[in-house]
């Protein structure tokens, strides 16, 4: 497919129009007074009352300590209509030099030939011996490569897992936590059978957006597949997805979620746990500190084995990058191995979710005093694989899958008395299939 043709469809599949004028781009080496300038856009990945002050904290240590009269203006981009505000920078020319961003971005502009390598940073660490490279898996490190070059480097992983009430464990009689889906719906039974009417089992986003698909994912891990197969083409017609699909049938048809679930967003399931409406809510790493009560009583519980699968749970891995038309290379590069190796403190004052792709980050207090964040690190993040499972590597299509959330139909589909399986997943595959070949043109 031809670069031009692909950035349409990239923005046709993300659905978003544009909402946000191209930032003024650094001036590179021949800045005035020798100043060497660089715009990084970051986005917001926390709350906006703390985030960008964090971030903006630590690029103005850079700013004032580097030694290498770099100075970085720091911008911070919404996620409304995010990806048309790049594809528009990028194609005008007006690209940041460097920026955080979603999943496939790094991959998708590096296809494009927009992205600048990140190995001279690799090989800057290599060279010192930096323990820096110890605290990475090679699946995660390697994850945002493309043509066997560094695109993106990893910088936090935002995971998901089911979060439980313990009250409501102890008043169900539940007094070990499951291990399979069986063992899953028997927890279910339990509370269903002990909490009043209106409170429900369990609670994740259905189809009323993208976080619906998030779920799904979750299942397909726990049952060692996915849409697409390890080449990353479509494979929906998998047996195992079928045993997946009727998962989910039973939890909605015996009321274990509630009747409304498939229009469900993120938000009207994260409002039902936070209210105590549910004993357990899939999701990514939630802050409870307004909500005392459930912050006292929750827990995390520990990935799960599909049917034909294995306990364990996926993450999305979230890179900073550089962009080809950056006048300044050298100090891209610079900044954004500062940046790695001075995150830390990020964390603590921004209140971001996702938790650090560094492992020894994971190992401040800050992280290991909660019992949320230490959970995850010692139940969830020793199982994850990539959400592009079961490929290994980023696919360019996957962008129709995270775009078009296509997989997801399959499971709101699946909410009715008696599905037709087969129906249900030839219509996916066939959705699939017909994406998959427009991206090829």
């Amino acid at each position: 497919m031809k670069n031009g043709k692909k950035a349409a469809l990239l923005a046709a599949v993300f659905l978003v129009v544009l909402a946000f004028g191209a930032c003024n781009r650094g001036s590179g080496p021949a800045a005035k007074g020798g100043v060497r300038e660089i715009v990084f856009w970051d986005m917001m990945w926390g709350p906006a009352q703390t985030y960008p002050a964090a971030m903006g904290e630590i690029v103005n240590r850079y700013n004032s300590s580097n030694p290498d009269n770099i100075h970085v203006t720091l911008q911070t981009v919404p996620w409304d209509n995010f990806y048309q505000v790049f594809l528009t920078a990028v194609t005008s020319k007006a690209a940041p030099d460097v920026s955080t961003g979603a999943f496939m971005q790094s991959i998708q502009f590096a296809e494009m030939g927009e992205g600048l390598s990140l190995d001279p940073v690799v090989d800057a660490w290599k060279k010192e011996n930096n323990p820096i490279l110890n605290d990475y898996s090679e699946a995660i490190f390697n994850l945002h490569m493309y043509d066997g070059k560094h695109y993106g480097l990893p910088w936090n992983l935002d995971t998901r897992q089911f979060t439980y009430r313990k009250d409501y464990f102890e008043k169900a009689g539940i007094t070990k936590l499951p291990a399979t889906w069986a063992e899953f719906e028997e927890a279910c039974a339990k509370l269903k059978a002990a909490l009043p009417a209106d409170t429900y089992p369990v609670i994740f986003p259905g189809g009323g957006d993208y976080n619906g698909l998030h779920a799904i994912i979750t299942f397909f891990v726990q049952n060692d597949t996915g849409a697409t197969d390890a080449q990353g083409n479509p494979d929906y017609l998998n047996p195992r997805i079928t045993e997946t699909l009727q998962f989910i049938n039973r939890l909605y048809v015996k009321g274990y979620i509630p009747e409304g679930f498939p229009a469900y967003r993120g938000t009207d399931a994260e409002k039902l746990f936070q209210s105590g409406k549910a004993a357990m809510y899939l999701h990514n790493a939630i802050d409870l500190r307004d909500f005392p009560d459930i912050e006292a009583v929750g827990g995390i519980l520990p990935p799960m084995a599909g049917p034909s699968g294995k306990a364990q749970n996926y993450t999305w891995v979230n890179a900073i990058e550089a962009f080809s038309q950056t006048k300044d290379p050298e100090a891209c590069h610079a900044f954004i191995k500062w940046l790695l190796e001075n995150e830390g403190d990020l964390w603590e004052k921004s209140g971001l979710g996702a938790l650090p792709a560094r492992a020894s980050l994971r190992q401040r207090p800050y992280f290991t005093d909660r019992w949320a964040t230490r959970e995850i690190s010692e139940l969830v993040l020793p199982t994850v694989v990539s959400v592009c499972h079961p490929s290994p590597s980023i696919f360019l299509p996957f962008s129709i899958i995270e775009g078009e959330a296509i997989p997801m139909i399959g499971m709101v589909n699946a909410c009715v008395a008696n599905p037709d399986y087969r129906a249900i997943q030839q219509d996916v595959q066939d959705r699939m299939l017909k994406a998959w070949a427009e991206f090829e043109m």
